[in-house]
């Protein structure tokens, strides 16, 4: 037999530790490995496969391997196949012979995601539970847009429902996951009503807090015929969406013993990678399909289960043990549990980065007896580097970050960001910044930006923090929704058009006119009749108004838009004292607030007369109004085109590659990925209308955790990425921002606080009715529970729902923290964006703990403000000039103000060229060579590009060769009209049959 240690040599790959060499040669049984991050699970995965092949005990075809995403799957094969060819190509011929010949690596491995799998499974046996195997996978755009139909289509009672229709949809799609993912029903949760009926019903005096608990429950049980609606909708349409897929797989395999038989069948040796990110729904079908002895191994680290919010466990890996036992229980004795081993070495961090890692982590190791500290692999001992840092503001924080980094780019390239050797040169890629709260992406791009650095934000979410995306999001919302008001107003006061307040102010008068337009011509103004005492109708008119007195008509409004007069004398109910001046402003604001806003987009439309506006104000809006009108022209071509004409129209393309010093795959990086999004929005919708991606993209927004993560770009800049994109990632440079908070009296994190931060809604069923019911949760061993509705039942259940939030944020530090190779840096700040002071968070504080006891620095730690001290951000608030210069995205700096007049004269330039105006040589001195030799370069490229033109323009353009063969049609065209026909042969254009 092969050891693991020889099969290392033969296919010329590192040794195994002991601890992986014993995971590579256990046994054919049920297995769980807590592997920590780094500890190369996926390498020891693949080595158990290869010495399983290598031995006889199984063929390639017959393993199935289980992860979460495409991209670790395909890693995951791609390893396998690699050294299953390298087996062949070095093992002994006697060895092939014994093992059955070339023959046995001719199969391939299963390896897949868990939900790829569960739709293999689904189309195979579908049948079994009368349902159609052809049922398509949907996309979460696709089941919003369905979701959303369901509930604007919905007439049943709403009357505890308070919500605007978006989050009715995002409530029910909660729900129907929720439901799927831990196999309950409508039902359940309306008995889940009868036992809170129960409780209240033995409280003596029931207080505002248990009347809340089943008020929120009511919304909840409210909701469940909308629920059961958008069942009927997919199933209409013969679709399914992930949570459907993976709870029909399920059951099928609960129900249908036989399944279970076919697939132990096909697949000898099963491998689950990340298995604490398993929900029920998958535990229920992976333990109906492989449990009772089957050789499964299952591999995952419970620090690292930072999916709570979407249904994941951690406490699936804890009780895999039992979940798949290596025998079961005989005659109702307890079943034999598997064997639970460790990976503990991790080959990614260095040894100091671990005693940070480690400080983060021991609360939770705590918890888990099972979980390892780690330990470094060989040739990690001694390295690494940690830096901690508390900043005044949370912009010295991002200032900091941005020099620091920049400071790095710029060190001896071949010392390591650790201090020791590297390679070769550190480069931008190898630097990411992992934020909590994708709020704080905007600071942080702009400082790193400031210095030149090159930034790539990760993921959808992200992606609409970016200033040129928010742009192309603003215009293609101004040309769908006639009162996106606010969209247009970026785009009017933004770097392109820089519309002033007094253009703005006409605009929005003129808006309310043709609003008061608009109503009096739908309903007409009812004069209601005059009392007894007033003067009738023939009586003289009102005596005209004093000078300076407020006029009746507002500026810009209708001339019948006429505020009520106040009688002379008369007081308002409710005041006293005198009356009212003619010119008091109370009248005039009830006035305005009264009259109709209008749309800022109708008025662009609809501009009126041009003595309102300035002449160059006038004349921007009559260009933005034609624009808009040429694009909502458009509107009719797919999205990823529409997006594209969007980007041409606003300059946006020759703005992100006139950025200096990046190349243009890196400036284009952004808007890239934001076309990605809208083609893979438009291939996966059923109805992919600009208003549907507009809603999609407005969830993506108001969702901290956003929609799919989006994939980590290949250009060479720092990557800007929320702590949840990062997982299964690593750098050798990591840096964790925001590490601050202020402490509620429980110990969670108040409002406010970044990192560890508040759940964005309440993760307690009681108070957030789009939350299942612990008690219905496969889970709920490991969930906080809720006996009764007394007050110290209510309390204790709050204490240990915020306990368990906390360990959430802990997990996501833990993550953070290990992500890096060479150097973590941690910040945290006292100032952000409120009037009270944060402070250092524990993880920031535990950093530092561990920097100060020798394993990093501690530059910076500013002391707390003083008592009743004023928010230096807030005392003295940021100048911007307004409106803004072109390029200047609201920073007025040195740098901007450079830019900006450098754009100016080169455009001199061109003007004077075109005109024929000659322009005295600058020359090159002061500059490098480098700078010379582009410049020879351009020039050379200038000479050819005239050079063309004027060859061009020495005919005149009609003079072609003719065909050897002309049709009929064209020896018409060569009588009638040969310099068509010439046009036609030179530049052949379609013509319409």
């Amino acid at each position: 037999m092969i050891t693991p240690g020889e099969l290392a040599r033969l296919l010329e790959i590192p040794a195994p530790t002991e601890e992986q060499a014993r995971v590579i040669e256990a046994p054919m049984a049920p297995m769980a490995v807590i592997a920590g991050a780094g500890s190369g699970k996926s390498e020891t995965m693949a080595a158990r496969v290869v010495w399983l092949v290598a031995n006889g005990f199984v063929r390639p075809e017959r393993v199935l391997g289980l992860t979460f995403t495409r991209k670790a799957a395909a890693e995951l094969g791609v390893r396998v196949r690699k050294r299953l060819d390298k087996l062949r190509e070095v093992l002994p011929g006697d060895e092939l012979e014994r093992l059955g010949g070339e023959a046995l690596f001719d199969g391939e491995p299963m390896v897949s995601t868990y939900h790829s799998y569960a739709a293999r499974l689904f189309g195979d046996h579908a049948l079994r539970e009368a349902l159609e195997p052809t049922m398509r996978l949907i996309s979460p755009a696709v089941a919003w847009q369905i979701c959303s139909r369901v509930v604007d289509a919905y007439h049943g009672p709403m009357d505890r429902i308070e919500w605007q229709p978006d989050t009715v949809t995002k409530a029910v799609m909660e729900l129907a996951g929720d439901l799927s993912e831990h196999l309950r029903t409508a039902e359940d949760v309306r008995k889940v009503g009868a036992w809170l009926d129960e409780r209240l019903a033995v409280v003596k005096k029931p207080l505002k807090a248990q009347r809340d608990i089943l008020a929120k429950h009511a919304v909840r049980e409210q909701l469940m015929p909308l629920i059961d609606a958008y069942g009927r909708a997919k199933a209409d349409r013969e679709v399914i969406d992930h949570g459907d897929q993976m709870a029909l797989a399920a059951r099928i395999a609960s129900k249908h013993p036989e399944v279970g038989m076919i697939e132990r069948s096909r697949f000898s040796v099963v491998l689950l990678d990340e298995y604490q990110d398993t929900s029920q729904a998958q535990l229920v079908l992976l333990r109906s399909l492989f449990a009772g002895g089957h050789p499964v191994t299952a591999v995952g680290d419970p620090c690292q289960s930072i999916y709570g919010w979407r249904g994941a466990s951690a406490g699936n890996l804890l009780r895999f043990a039992h979940d798949f036992p290596l025998q079961p229980g005989v005659n109702g004795g307890r079943p034999v549990a598997a064997p639970v081993v460790q990976l503990s070495r991790s080959f990614r961090n260095g040894e100091l980065i671990l005693e940070a890692a480690a400080k983060v982590q021991e609360e939770l190791r705590a918890e888990t007896k099972a979980v390892p500290r780690l330990i470094p692999g060989a040739g990690r001992e001694g390295r690494g580097r940690v830096e901690c840092a508390l900043f005044p503001t949370v912009e010295d924080e991002a200032d900091r970050i941005a020099a620091r980094i920049a400071g790095l780019m710029a060190a001896d390239p071949e010392t390591a960001p650790d201090g020791g050797p590297q390679p070769e040169p550190l480069q931008y890629s190898d630097v990411a910044v992992l934020a909590r709260k994708r709020s704080q992406f905007p600071l942080i791009r702009r400082a790193l930006e400031a210095r030149g650095i090159p930034v790539e934000v990760v993921g959808l979410g992200g992606l609409l923090t970016v200033p040129e995306v928010q742009d192309v999001v603003a215009t293609l919302r101004v040309m769908h929704d006639p009162t996106a008001g606010a969209s247009l107003a970026r785009l009017l006061t933004g770097p392109r058009w820089r519309l002033g307040p007094r253009d703005l102010v006409a605009l929005g008068r003129r808006a309310r006119t043709l609003a008061t337009e608009s109503a009096r011509d739908v309903t007409p103004p009812e004069r209601p009749d005059p009392p007894h005492d007033e003067t009738p109708p023939d009586a003289a008119p009102p005596p005209a108004p004093s000078p300076g007195a407020a006029p009746d008509v507002l500026p810009g409004a209708a001339p019948d838009a006429v505020l009520p007069r106040i009688a002379p004398g008369a007081v308002s109910p409710g005041e006293s004292g005198p009356p009212p001046a003619g010119d008091d402003p109370l009248r005039q604001l009830v006035g305005e607030l009264n009259q109709e806003t209008g749309s800022l987009v109708d008025a662009l439309d609809d501009l009126g007369s041009p003595e309102a506006y300035s002449p160059e104000g006038y004349g921007r809006l009559r260009r933005l109004r034609d624009e808009l009108r040429g694009l909502r022209s458009q509107v009719g071509l797919p999205l990823p085109d529409l997006v594209n004409e969007v980007e041409r129209a606003l300059g946006l393309d020759i703005e992100v590659a006139a950025r200096s010093g990046l190349d243009p795959v890196t400036a284009r990086a952004d808007l890239d990925a934001f076309i990605d999004a809208a083609a893979t929005f438009a291939g996966d919708a059923e109805d992919p209308t600009l208003g549907a991606f507009l809603a999609y993209l407005k969830a993506a927004e108001t969702e901290e955790f956003g929609l799919e993560a989006g994939r980590v770009g290949e250009t060479n800049s720092v990557k800007l990425l929320t702590v949840h994109a990062s997982k299964g990632l690593e750098w050798p440079v990591v840096v964790v921002p925001g590490l601050s908070y202020v402490p509620q009296k429980n110990g969670g994190p108040a409002k406010g606080s970044i990192f560890p931060s508040p759940p964005q809604n309440a993760t307690r069923w009681t108070a957030n009715p789009r939350v299942l019911p612990f008690m219905l949760r496969g889970d709920r061993a490991d969930l906080p529970a809720l006996t009764g509705l007394e007050k110290d039942d209510l309390a204790a259940f709050d204490q240990a729902c915020a306990e368990r939030d906390l360990r959430e944020e802990r997990r996501l530090a833990y993550v953070a923290v290990t992500r890096a190779s060479a150097l973590l840096i941690t910040t945290g700040y006292w100032w952000g964006s409120s009037g009270r002071p944060l402070g250092p968070s524990p993880f920031l504080e535990e950093v530092r703990a561990v920097c100060v006891a020798g394993a990093g620095s501690v530059p910076v730690w500013t002391d707390p403000p003083e008592e009743g001290a004023a928010n230096p951000l807030l005392a003295d608030p940021e100048e911007a000039q307004w409106p803004i210069g072109p390029g200047e995205r609201g920073q007025s700096d040195l740098t901007a103000r450079e830019r900006y007049e450098a754009v100016v004269e080169a455009a001199r330039m061109v003007e004077d060229e075109m005109a024929g105006r000659t322009r005295h040589w600058a020359g090159d001195t002061g500059l490098s060579d480098a700078d010379r030799g582009r410049m020879t370069a351009w020039a050379r490229d200038v000479e050819l590009l005239l050079a063309e033109r004027d060859r061009g323009r020495s005919g005149d353009g009609l003079v072609v060769q003719l065909p050897a063969h002309l049709s009929v049609s064209s020896l018409v065209s060569l009588a009638r009209d040969p310099a068509a026909l010439a046009r036609q042969i030179r530049r052949p254009m379609p013509r319409r049959a």
